[in-house]
């Protein structure tokens, strides 16, 4: 049955596709949009019909295709648009910009770069949907990938996340009304993410539902099993319920271990340690991501197994197992290092110095920073750079701090004041910077 999506201030339903700056809101280029605003459950135009016949309904639905990587749905983008180059079909060549567009939002970690190319992609898409005039299809297309932009995007900006909700919604709609089982479920999965992103859990949890009904109807079982995990997301990360989320992953994996579907085993692996974890059962945490880094080692996908093994990281040190944490992080950077991803090992190296630092092994922390600071300049990362200078900075002054400590720690006995107050080296010009930046952002 139809369901009514709530409805949403005019300033929020906006009928053009924004640039969108990483975590906040920038107005960019616009374009009028042909969609119904009615949401999921609202009125479409009358000439919303069946799926337009030709080789375009198949590149329709691998438009919705659920899960994969970056690289995978990457090379998919890439064949739609040959495709379309070789035949002249314009309708084939928007559901291939509307894929690569999709790419750069599945991306581990996007750049603004990446969500300014993915919005050039979206508005391209969608200016020729409105010069084809009756492509339905393509408005579905666009819409679609258009929430998942802005829900991958925006962070916790409201008002993006509103357009996420109302895009979603109707892209969910559309693909009701043309017949595609498997766009409506994909959309609806959206528009509950969104909901999560807003922290409403029983919004969350009502859209994912509906779109495990569609799945099931359809007996997608790689798509319900995508879903189970949707739903484990909202029991632990909104208001946690850690057995009913950890239930939910436990289908899913029951799904991908029969479907044999290693990525998706992986994926739910460690977003079991991760429930694990948050449950102190330490030993369940080390198993699940053992078991996610056999996979992603047969995958050779180095980035999904060093996000795994930083969850673990996070559990040992919630459980004061700071050498356990340290040695597991080294075993990161070597991953990374192995795989040839410069950036990633300094990231790794980064996250390295701090958990030193939180260890107060200042030496160590100032060694590991030096070497992160160097490998982000041998890429060009200004933002790595910065964050490796900050390290240094960290770790040069834990180690005045100590040798302060030391020398006070001598004579002690004469001494009546906090040593908290007497041993923060530049903490008189740390107060001034502070001030002086807030003055100038007044």
């Amino acid at each position: 049955c139809l369901v009514q999506k709530p409805a949403l201030s005019s300033a929020m339903v906006s009928d053009s596709l924004d640039d969108i700056v990483l975590g906040e809101t920038r107005s960019g280029n616009a374009f009028p949009a042909s969609l119904a605003r009615g949401g999921y459950g609202g009125d479409v135009a009358d000439r919303a019909g069946k799926l337009t016949a030709g080789k375009s309904v198949r590149h329709f639905e691998d438009v919705f295709v659920i899960g994969g990587t970056a690289e995978a749905v990457q090379k998919t983008a890439e064949a739609m648009l040959d495709a379309a180059a070789r035949s002249g079909d314009d309708r084939i060549k928007v559901l291939g910009l509307c894929k690569a567009a999709d790419a750069l939002v599945l991306t581990p970690e996007p750049t603004q770069a990446m969500a300014d190319e993915a919005m050039r992609k979206l508005r391209e898409a969608k200016q020729m949907c409105d010069d084809l005039d009756d492509f339905e299809e393509g408005e579905a297309a666009v819409s679609h990938v258009m929430a998942k932009a802005y829900m991958r995007f925006g962070g916790e900006d409201e008002e993006i996340q509103d357009k996420a909700l109302d895009h979603g919604s109707d892209a969910a709609y559309l693909c009701q009304t043309l017949g595609c089982k498997k766009g409506e479920g994909a959309s609806l999965i959206i528009v509950g993410d969104s909901y999560q992103k807003t922290k409403d859990q029983a919004k969350a949890v009502e859209y994912h539902k509906k779109a495990l009904a569609v799945f099931k109807e359809m007996g997608d079982q790689s798509s319900i099993g995508f879903v189970y995990n949707k739903l484990a997301e909202d029991y632990f990360k909104v208001k946690p319920d850690l057995k009913r989320a950890a239930n939910h992953v436990k289908r899913a994996l029951a799904i991908f271990q029969e479907a044999r579907d290693p990525q998706e085993e992986a994926n739910s692996w460690h977003l079991l340690a991760q429930i694990q974890g948050a449950d102190r059962d330490v030993e369940g945490a080390v198993a699940s991501v053992t078991n996610a880094r056999s996979l992603c080692q047969f995958l050779k996908d180095h980035t999904a197994e060093g996000k795994a093994m930083e969850s673990l990281v996070n559990t040992l040190m919630e459980n004061k197992m700071e050498q356990q944490s340290i040695k597991l992080a080294k075993e990161i950077v070597t991953v990374h290092h192995d795989a040839g991803d410069r950036r990633a090992e300094a990231m790794a190296l980064s996250q390295l110095a701090e958990l030193y630092g939180r260890c107060h092994e200042y030496a160590s922390a100032e060694k590991v920073a030096n070497s992160c600071e160097d490998i982000f300049k041998s890429v060009r990362d200004q933002d790595g750079i910065k964050r490796a200078q900050k390290l240094k900075e960290m770790a040069e002054h834990g180690q005045k701090c100590e040798r302060i400590e030391f020398a006070l720690s001598r004579h002690q006995g004469g001494l009546h004041m906090p040593k908290t107050l007497l041993i923060d080296p530049g903490r008189q010009k740390r107060l001034q910077d502070s001030f002086n930046d807030f003055a100038k952002s007044a």
